[in-house]
């Protein structure tokens, strides 16, 4: 009696274990395959009353992925002003860009789009032709530029960084003043700045300027984030990265980072959604 005991209680445990896997299974695949929409506001007096209510979707680290439109779908159904990608639209191991330009074509439909490079756009060998591409659809491409974004009498400033992957032998910290010196030199005085740039790790570099809102991707959300929310590793951060997602503010200075909307090197996220993130304004 006390074998066959045994025996019930194994077989118990192996069924649990077996339901938990099955579980985390289809967890998995659902947060691999669906997307979440994230909704920041910020505030400033530099923001005009014309701008008050200004919603800009944040698309982030693409990395060439096919939504079938639901990506499309999601934005339109935010109704944007304008829509930002900050870099990674491709991905440098995929020569097909197909997805990409597909979601470039679509997305200028539904709002005017400005778009930056990410380090995936330096690793690839004709990113001339995508970025002409990438124009010839309709979409503004900035590469250390400025654009005025005007509402009746009142504008903002936007400000797109090429990716430091672009230039060679530039280190951290003399990236890191190449970087403030080219923000500041496209900065406006008593108007609002926002700056589009693929890196999140030079936030401190930021925050040192005159830009008062900073979109940002790259960091793939930590790319398994744990319970207590931290994630766990990002390029240029190493292990448990201080910037992977979310709204980060300092002095005059915010920054928020999109998790991103596909996968690179590590083709599965954990706890970790894709994310399209919605950035609207308000004026004080």
């Amino acid at each position: 009696m006390v074998k066959k005991d045994k025996a019930f209680i194994v077989i118990t445990i192996l069924e649990i274990f077996a339901l938990l896997f099955a579980a985390f299974g289809i967890w998995i695949a659902y947060t691999n395959t669906n997307i979440e929409t994230s909704y920041y506001e910020v505030e400033s007096g530099l923001i005009p009353d014309e701008f008050d209510g200004f919603k800009i979707a944040h698309i982030s680290d693409l990395h060439n992925r096919d939504w079938k439109g639901k990506l499309e779908d999601l934005v339109a159904a935010e109704k944007p002003d304008i829509i930002v990608v900050t870099g990674d639209i491709v991905d440098s191991s995929d020569r097909y860009y197909d997805n990409s330009l597909s979601f470039i074509k679509n997305a200028v439909k539904i709002a005017p789009v400005y778009f930056i490079s990410g380090n995936h756009e330096a690793y690839i060998t004709d990113y001339v032709f995508m970025k002409n591409a990438i124009k010839e659809y309709g979409a503004t491409v900035l590469e250390d530029e400025s654009v005025f974004i005007e509402k009746g009498e009142e504008k903002i400033n936007l400000i797109g960084l090429k990716d430091p992957d672009f230039a060679e032998n530039v280190e951290f910290y003399s990236y890191n003043y190449l970087l403030k010196t080219a923000i500041n030199s496209m900065t406006q005085k008593d108007i609002f700045n926002i700056v589009l740039s693929h890196r999140p790790e030079y936030f401190e570099g930021y925050s040192e300027t005159d830009a008062n809102l900073v979109l940002c991707g790259h960091a793939h959300g930590g790319q398994v984030r744990l319970p207590s929310g931290e994630g766990l590793i990002a390029p240029g951060q190493g292990f448990f990265p201080k910037y992977t997602e979310g709204m980060h503010s300092k002095d005059n200075t915010s920054m928020v980072i999109s998790r991103g909307l596909g996968d690179s090197v590590i083709p599965i996220r954990i706890n970790n959604m894709p994310e399209l993130v919605i950035v609207t304004l308000k004026s004080l």
